[in-house]
Parts: C-alpha cells; sequence; structure tokens
C-alpha cells in the first residue's frame, strides 16, 4: 500500500497543496456530482450520456458475472450509472451510499422504484443479506485498518458463496505507478508552472495529498483471505486513463494516433480498472 498523491493543472497561476480529510460531496463533486440534470429527460439520453468509456467496461463486467436472478447490493453507488444499466435490464439491484444522492428521485421516476439506502461500510449494518455485492471505483479511498474492517462488515451481509466484485479504482501499486505517479508527473506540473511563466500564461496546479491509497494486487487479495473470501480472478482493463493524467502524453497521442502502440505497452503495466472477484466461504 502507498499513499497516492494527485496532481491537477488549473487556471490559477499558483501552486496549491490540499491535505484535508474529504466528505461525501467531497468525493462526489471529484466524480462530476450526483445532481439530476438535462440528461435525465429520458434513458435513451441518461445512458448516451453516462455509460461510456470505464462505465461501458464495468457495466459488461457486471452483466457477465452477476446473476439477475440474486440479489445484489452496490457499495458506493453515487448516481448508479451501472445500477441504473442494470436494473434496465432486471437485475434486483439495492444501491447504497453515505447520502442517498439529490439525483435519486429523477431516477425513479425515469427507471421506475429501486431501493437507495443510506450506509456507511465502516460504521453500519444492515439487517439483511445479499447473493452479491461490488464496489467499483470507490475502496481507493480507504487506508489498511479501514479495509479491514470493510472486509469483515461486508462478510456479515454476504451470504455463503455470495459473490463479491471489486474494483478499487486505479492502478496497482508498483514500479511503473510509482515512476509515473510520485516522480513523472511531479515533474511535468512544475515544469509546466515554470515555463507558463516565461509565455505570461496563467498556468497553476492543486497537489491532493489526501485522494487515497495504491495497492498490489496480493496485498488486496490476501487481506481478503483473511476474512473469508476465496480470490476467483483478476481481470484488467482500460490501459490509457492512468497514462492520460499527463497533458504531454495526451498531447503525443492527439498529434500522433499511432503512438497508441507504444504508450499500450506501459499502460498494461498500470491499468485503471481492476475487477477483482471473490466467493465468500
Amino acid at each position: 500500500m502507498k499513499r497516492w498523491n494527485k496532481i491537477l493543472i488549473d487556471k490559477s497561476d499558483k501552486i496549491t497543496k490540499i491535505n484535508k480529510a474529504k466528505s461525501f460531496k467531497d468525493y462526489a463533486e471529484e466524480l462530476g456530482g450526483c445532481n439530476s440534470n438535462q440528461y435525465y429527460k429520458n434513458k435513451k439520453f441518461f445512458f448516451e450520456f453516462y455509460l461510456n468509456e470505464r462505465y461501458l467496461i464495468w457495466n459488461n463486467y457486471l452483466k457477465k458475472n452477476l446473476n439477475p436472478k440474486t440479489k445484489t447490493l452496490t457499495i458506493a453507488s453515487g448516481r448508479g450509472i451501472n445500477e441504473l444499466s442494470l436494473i434496465s435490464n432486471n437485475f434486483d439491484i439495492t444501491c447504497s451510499d453515505i447520502e442517498i444522492p439529490q439525483c435519486y428521485e429523477a431516477s425513479k421516476k425515469l427507471f421506475g422504484h429501486f431501493d437507495y439506502i443510506s450506509f456507511n461500510i465502516l460504521t453500519d449494518s444492515i439487517n439483511k443479506k445479499f447473493d452479491n455485492i461490488y464496489s467499483v471505483s470507490a475502496f481507493y479511498i480507504f487506508s489498511d485498518s479501514e479495509l479491514q474492517k470493510i472486509f469483515y462488515n461486508i462478510g456479515k451481509i454476504l451470504k455463503t458463496d455470495g459473490i463479491l466484485i471489486l474494483d478499487f479504482g486505479g492502478t496497482e501499486d508498483n514500479l511503473i505507478s510509482f515512476f509515473f505517479h510520485d516522480i513523472y508527473l511531479i515533474v511535468e506540473a512544475y515544469l509546466i508552472y515554470y515555463l507558463s511563466k516565461l509565455f505570461n500564461k496563467k498556468i497553476g496546479f492543486k497537489f491532493d495529498y489526501n485522494f487515497g491509497y495504491r495497492y498490489k494486487n496480493h496485498e488486496i487479495i490476501n487481506l481478503a483471505k483473511k476474512f473469508g473470501f476465496k480470490f476467483i480472478d483478476l481481470n484488467e482493463y482500460d490501459f490509457f486513463t492512468e497514462l492520460q493524467r499527463s497533458i504531454l502524453i495526451r498531447k503525443i497521442i492527439e498529434y500522433f494516433p499511432s503512438s497508441k502502440f507504444f504508450f499500450r505497452f506501459w499502460g498494461k503495466k498500470i491499468p485503471y480498472i481492476r475487477m477483482l472477484k471473490f466467493k465468500k466461504m
């Protein structure tokens, strides 16, 4: 496990260092917020706008690995993009998050009634058991001690032989991810910042010290085993999202599309999506 810091280039013309605890609202805003909008006009509009890129990858995986005739709880559901796609395909889904988002009412009007509960996996309990539990792109925010509580609490509400599917969100902690995130992106940010001064451009960046954690795959698997979960398999997808955190790499791909073959090789070392599947024993 390694602390994962995030750099955000902006037009502030200064370097800002952020090291504060984040709320549900902070994480929701980082993902684009959870308010209803013009895309709730109809299902077609909603899915055309939201169900793309990584959400489409998650959607395809979940449809293949969940049984629609069983009951599924999702953790940190947020807007519920994947959940609403599954519900539209007759999956029995219960959404959950620390707070029920504002868009829930608009979602019910569009997709019909479905359950969405206020639930903190670290501290709350549910008097009900599920056949499946999944969470995507959320668990990177938790420390090792918090993850131990989470696996313990999941074990209490997942049935024996139940399926647990997790995508922690972001790349594994390895040598390539260390070089890319902890050296290259920092050097690039400072380089862009000081070059902007030479050309009289207002460029700055935010350095978020509290973005989350990067875990090795075997760390997650071993921790899950401690709480009675058998590892089934790992599937990795999306080999460009991590690399496109770099402005320079984005520009190279934009002007030289064939360079994607080169970057795909390195991107396979730091896949953005890592779907880990477990069974409760």
